[in-house]
């Protein structure tokens, strides 16, 4: 019925998007959306909702949604989605939000913004539900692969189908949003479903989950042997503070409570030690063996081999990995106890970095890891990439993504990395964010719109030369601005013009930075 009205109305020389609106506004259009029939597909419920504030299943009320018609559908076995089609209005694209953690919910959160800026959304619990506390459903092998890989795919396809059926067309241009787990979705997008987007956003992409999960072992063990070792709050306060006066301002901008470049700063902790007496104002033997944990990169014990990069200094405030945090170690214990293990009630003080890491490797990471450097197929089909990572991230290395995007350099280009910069850039391009944490937050500007940046790219060819940061009062748009300042895409970064107001985006530039550039693709090729 929608194609029919649909033709009718084109014919009489109503442009697409709008004879789009009409058709699906001509009877019941959005109801007889169950009547759909996809493969393996279920649709579930079709209804309107009227615009105004809206309550979504996860409680929360949304305010002043636009009109739009709610699809609630399963792939089989178990992939729950939903998508959100305006009422009227539609842009003619497809937003795909992402998840965190072990996901199990829609992304209600995110599906309300886009939805209000006139996307298409879909969002999937990825096939389990948050209401298994115990995790069972990792001992699942079909689970497993749509939490690890296929789940944002499925969910893509489905949609992209009943946005054709209910609009008469598909959308126009798709993109694909996400941070943490759903930074690391996008990348399995990019690496393994490239027809899916036109153009995606990975924030702090959780893309090597299987070692970040090493990383929570690697000190959270330490601290269960040492317990004298936890670095309380006032503790991590004591030791940012200190990196700050040590390193803070090398880029010429004084006062600022982050590094601009994290990279550039050698601070030593034993300068913090406590001497014979001393109890305030300084650390133990046993913190300070913590903080250089932390700082170091997660390492096999016998061959020396990196598992994971240590984290960056200027991110002490927010490390969750220096106290002991039952809620972090939850997460490889279900993860490796199920799928590496076969045992739920595995113990996560035994893991061994040597034995037991490359067991992780040969039974999870290939099912769950987002790490191939083999973007060709998304190059070549014209997707665009914006990846943005935190150097405060409270969660995961600052210094991951940089390292993977040396890696697919170098894999693409081989020794002269140089050369093959420009290539790569010309459809993916990383943003390190200064005093940015786990996907937002953080204590330095950490609002941008990277949306807007790469639809720019895939829609009108602007390659993203730099994104304005904005860092409010609280981290609230209402209480207003502190400071701006440009995000560089990698190996640049900022730097102040040495005039003009320091809070100011306008008074610093991109310029490339060579040296750090040189010592970070060495790290990788060694």
């Amino acid at each position: 019925m929608v194609s029919c009205v649909l033709l009718l109305l084109q014919t009489a020389g109503v442009s697409t998007a709008a004879a789009a609106d009409e058709a699906a506004h001509s009877g019941s259009s959005c109801a007889t959306l169950t009547k759909l029939s996809l493969p393996k597909t279920e649709i579930t419920s079709a209804q309107p909702v009227p615009g105004g504030d809206y309550t979504a299943p996860d409680g929360r009320t949304y305010r002043d949604l636009p009109a739009f018609c709610r699809v609630t559908a399963t792939v089989a076995p178990s992939l729950k989605f939903e998508v959100w089609l305006p009422a009227t209005s539609w842009n003619q694209r497809l937003q795909g939000v992402g998840n965190g953690g072990f996901a199990g919910q829609i992304s209600y959160s995110a599906m309300a913004p886009a939805l209000t800026a006139g996307y298409a959304t879909v969002s999937t619990d990825t096939g389990h539900s948050a209401s298994d506390s115990a995790n069972s459903w990792i001992s699942d092998p079909t689970q497993l692969e749509m939490w690890g890989r296929t789940s944002i795919h499925l969910m893509t396809v489905r949609a992209k189908e009943i946005l054709a059926a209910h609009y008469g067309a598909g959308p126009k241009y798709s993109y694909f949003v996400g941070g943490s787990t759903g930074g690391r979705q996008g990348m399995i997008e990019a690496q393994y479903y490239p027809e899916d987007y036109d153009g995606i956003v990975s924030k702090s992409p959780g893309m090597d989950y299987s070692h970040v999960m090493m990383e929570v072992l690697w000190t959270s063990q330490r601290l269960a042997e040492n317990p004298d070792g936890v670095l309380r709050a006032d503790d991590r306060k004591l030791l940012n503070d200190a990196v700050l006066a040590a390193c803070a301002g090398r880029d010429g901008v004084r006062g600022d409570p982050f590094l601009n470049d994290p990279r550039d700063c050698g601070f030593n902790p034993e300068r913090l030690k406590c001497r014979a007496g001393e109890t305030d104002g300084c650390l133990t033997a046993e913190q300070i063996a913590t903080v250089e944990r932390i700082y170091a990169p997660v390492t096999n014990p016998r061959t020396g081999e990196e598992l994971y990069p240590g984290f960056s200094r200027g991110s002490e405030s927010a490390w969750h990995y220096a106290a002991e945090d039952p809620a972090l170690t939850s997460y490889p214990q279900a993860l490796f106890g199920r799928a590496v293990f076969n045992d739920p009630n595995w113990d996560w003080r035994t893991f061994d970095f040597d034995k037991d890491a490359a067991l992780v490797e040969k039974k999870l990471a290939a099912k769950i890891d987002a790490t191939n450097t083999d973007l060709s197929r998304f190059a070549a089909r014209g997707g665009k990439l914006i990846m943005t990572q935190g150097w405060s991230d409270d969660y995961q290395a600052g210094a991951l993504p940089v390292e993977y995007y040396n890696r697919v350099l170098l894999d693409k280009g081989g020794p002269q990395v140089r050369s093959t910069l420009r290539e790569v850039q010309d459809f993916y391009r990383l943003f390190m964010v200064p005093g940015g944490g786990h996907v937002s937050g953080g204590p330095g500007p950490n609002a941008f719109d990277a949306l807007a940046a790469v639809r720019s790219w895939v829609e009108q060819g602007h390659a993203p030369k730099k994104m304005v940061a904005t860092k409010y009062v609280s981290d609230r748009p209402e209480n207003g601005v502190t400071v701006t300042r440009p995000l560089c895409p990698y190996p640049q970064v900022a730097r102040y013009d040495g005039s003009g107001p320091t809070s100011e985006a306008n008074s610093f530039r991109c310029a490339d930075d060579w040296g750090d550039f040189a010592a970070d693709v060495a790290r990788v090729r060694h």
